[in-house]
C-alpha cells in the first residue's frame, strides 16, 4: 500500500524490511523500494545484492535497481560502484546496466573502464551496452571515440562487429557532424566493413549525407552485388536533391547508371522518373 499510494514517509520502515528474515517480507520492501525509492537505496539495494545468492531474489533486486537508476540518473553511480567492481560477473553486468539507463561521461567511462579490465562475461555485456550507447545517449560524443578504438583495434571479432555498428549508428545520428565529416569518418573505418550488414548500414549513413563523396563511395559499394541495390537506391535518393558542388550533369550521370545498372524495378523506376523531372 505504501508504494501504490507513493507514501515516501513510509520509506524508512520499508528498508528496515530488507533484513527480514521473511522472504516474502524482504520481496515486498524490494517491490516497494522500485517504486518509491531514491537514490540512497539503491545503496540499500546494492548490499542486499551482495549478500544474497538467491537467483529469484537477485532478479527483483535488479529490477529496482534498475528502476531507481532511471529515476535518479548519475546520482545513484557513486552507489553502483561496488557492482561494477565485483569480481561477480552477475553483479558485474547488473551494474553496467544500471549504468547503460543513467548515460552521462561518469557512466560511460566506468563501462570503458570494464571493457578494458573485467573478466570475459562483464566484458562482453559492457561492449553490447557500449555498442547501443548511441542510440541510447546519442550527447555523449566520447562514446564515438570508444567505439571507434575498438571496431578497429578489438581482438575478438565478436566485439569489433558490435563496436563497428555503434560507431556507424554514432556517425548517423551526430548532428553537430556535417555531411562531407560524416562521410569522410566512413571513410576511416571503410577497411574493416567486410559483412553485407554492415556495409548497408554504412550505405544508410551516407543516404542521409547528401555529398560528392558519398555519392562516390555510393558509386564504389555499388560494385559489391551483396549491397549493389541498396547503394543504388541511395544513389537515387542523393542524386534526387539539389545539393550543393554536384551539378545536374553529375546528377544525370548517376540517375542514368542506376537506371541501367540497378535489376530492382522499382529503384529502376524512381531513377527514370527522378532523371525525367531534371531540367
Amino acid at each position: 500500500m505504501a508504494g501504490q499510494r507513493q507514501i515516501s514517509q513510509a520509506l524508512p520502515a520499508v528498508v528496515s524490511s530488507l533484513q527480514d528474515v521473511d522472504s516474502g517480507i524482504r520481496g515486498a520492501a524490494v517491490q516497494t523500494i522500485s517504486i518509491i525509492g531514491q537514490d540512497q537505496q539503491a545503496a540499500d539495494l546494492v548490499k542486499m545484492l551482495q549478500k544474497t545468492k538467491d537467483s529469484d531474489e537477485r532478479a527483483e533486486i535488479r529490477k529496482a535497481l534498475l528502476a531507481i537508476s532511471g529515476r535518479c540518473g548519475d546520482k545513484c553511480i557513486p552507489h553502483l560502484k561496488p557492482l561494477t567492481q565485483s569480481p561477480d560477473s552477475e553483479l558485474h553486468i547488473i551494474g553496467l546496466r544500471a549504468l547503460a539507463i543513467i548515460g552521462g561521461p561518469d557512466a560511460l567511462a566506468a563501462v570503458k573502464s570494464a571493457i578494458e579490465s573485467a573478466e570475459p562475461q562483464a566484458q562482453d555485456e559492457a561492449v553490447r551496452i557500449l555498442s547501443n550507447w548511441p542510440s541510447n545517449w546519442p550527447e555523449d560524443s566520447e562514446a564515438g571515440q570508444a567505439l571507434l578504438m575498438l571496431a578497429t583495434s578489438a581482438e575478438k571479432m565478436p566485439h569489433q562487429v558490435l563496436d563497428l555498428r555503434g560507431y556507424l549508428q554514432y556517425i548517423r545520428g551526430n548532428k553537430e557532424l556535417s555531411n562531407e565529416q560524416k562521410v569522410a569518418k566512413v571513410k576511416d573505418v571503410q577497411s574493416h566493413i567486410k559483412r553485407p550488414e554492415e556495409q548497408r548500414q554504412a550505405i544508410a549513413v551516407l543516404a542521409e549525407a547528401p555529398s560528392v563523396s558519398a555519392l562516390e563511395l555510393l558509386t564504389t559499394l555499388a560494385g559489391d552485388q551483396a549491397v549493389a541495390e541498396e547503394a543504388y537506391s541511395a544513389m537515387v535518393q542523393i542524386a534526387g536533391q539539389d545539393i550543393h558542388g554536384v551539378s545536374k550533369d553529375q546528377r544525370r550521370q548517376v540517375l542514368q547508371t542506376v537506371a541501367e545498372k540497378s535489376r530492382n524495378n522499382g529503384t529502376k523506376q524512381r531513377a527514370q522518373k527522378t532523371l525525367s523531372g531534371l531540367r
